[in-house]
């Protein structure tokens, strides 16, 4: 909920699964692409490029390890450039830092956020536009990561930097991630006042920072049982369907820990990464439909509550003509533990309670022929 709304912010009856050879074709076109750019010695701009593109193919393949490798590879071989290509080099480490997140090594995770933003701090300057929204991404990943307080404190900087420069909506959008992180906080009354604030810096036209407001409020509402806020905010805000749709409410994915004693049976339950592609339909009236897994890499007993936790969604209404269908969207569900060393032990291994992470896969070309699939049927159907 927390990253989908930021996302927002950063751009101002369940069907069987499908069988992964009916609905993706995984090629290793970028992967050759970027085999023939170093052959012929390319330039580093279109080597970064390459990278990045064969690290999204490799990543959208499960292949977590690949993508790690071809990031790392193209910073050692990219990172003198960065003078003269910074937010190239910089997208080298934001690109690694999901791929850490997602394959569970935390360490790599936080350093290479921070990366992504020296970089940018260094060739661009502290004030630079790039390099502020750069900040924003370095704080949500603190939050993923368990430091809410030390988010804020990003976040605040930014806040301030902002204010220097008369950047209002960096500025707003500072003061309204310091707000949720207030209320995933349990401090309501501080994230009411900040989200209060966000709109004041913005102005009461800014549509956007009002929605996220009134969404603040809504969660508040629902957290003390207003079971009807959520509907209430639906029937008052509206977006265009050509828009990444907004989230205004979901649940938490339900716990994924077995039990201890189920854990000490299956030890293999902790050992690596599984992960799943999700396929939903968000339609003109903010709910989904249709969720289905369209391609899973062991998910197993897991499945059924992603599904469930993608099935209680509300996003924004969309605004569109009668018959519409809606949008197709796709996100990539990975469960992992985190890597680490346990106490007594030298061997660098899973360890501790595993955790769900999820990224749009959406706009990803891996992505496209499930989601031109599903448009084609949805306008067969409103054909017949």
């Amino acid at each position: 909920m927390f990253t989908q709304l930021l996302i927002a912010l950063a751009q101002a009856v369940t069907s069987a699964p499908a069988s992964p050879s009916d609905i993706i074709v995984i090629g290793r076109r970028a992967e050759q692409a970027l085999a023939l750019c170093l052959s012929r010695n390319c330039s580093p701009a279109e080597e970064v490029e390459a990278s990045l593109q064969a690290s999204v193919e490799q990543f959208a393949d499960g292949r977590y390890r690949d993508a790690r490798t071809t990031l790392q590879s193209a910073i050692r071989r990219n990172r003198d450039h960065a003078g003269e290509l910074p937010g190239p080099v910089s997208s080298l480490y934001a690109t690694l830092a999901t791929v850490a997140e997602h394959e569970g090594d935390t360490g790599l995770w936080l350093s290479s956020a921070r990366n992504n933003v020296l970089v940018l701090r260094r060739y661009l300057g502290e004030a630079h536009s790039a390099t502020l929204k750069q900040e924003f991404a370095f704080a949500d990943s603190m939050v993923g990561l368990g430091r809410p307080n030390d988010a804020d404190a990003i976040y605040r900087k930014v806040q301030q930097v902002a204010a220097q420069h008369g950047l209002n909506k960096l500025e707003s959008g500072a003061v309204f991630r310091r707000a949720w992180v207030a209320l995933i906080s349990g401090r309501d009354k501080e994230a009411l006042r900040l989200a209060d604030e966000s709109v004041v810096i913005a102005g009461e036209n800014d549509r956007l920072m009002v929605e996220l407001r009134d969404i603040v409020r809504m969660q508040i509402a629902v957290r003390r049982g207003n079971e009807d806020a959520v509907d209430a905010l639906a029937t008052r805000l509206r977006q265009s369907a050509t828009q990444a749709p907004r989230l205004l409410f979901a649940p938490a994915v339900e716990d994924i820990n077995p039990v201890r004693s189920s854990l000490q049976r299956q030890p293999k339950h902790d050992s690596g990464v599984r992960f799943a592609d999700v396929g939903y339909w968000v339609r003109p009236d903010g709910r989904t439909a249709e969720a289905e897994v369209l391609r899973t890499s062991g998910l197993g007993q897991w499945e059924p509550g992603i599904l469930r936790q993608v099935q209680a969604r509300r996003y924004i209404p969309l605004e569109v003509e009668p018959g519409h269908p809606g949008v197709y969207r796709i996100d990539r569900f990975t469960v992992r533990g985190n890597m680490g060393v346990p106490t007594g032990s030298r061997i660098r291994q899973r360890m501790g309670n595993l955790s769900v992470h999820v990224v749009d896969l959406t706009e990803t070309d891996e992505m496209s022929a499930a989601r031109h699939q599903r448009a084609e049927e949805a306008k067969a159907k409103d054909g017949a």
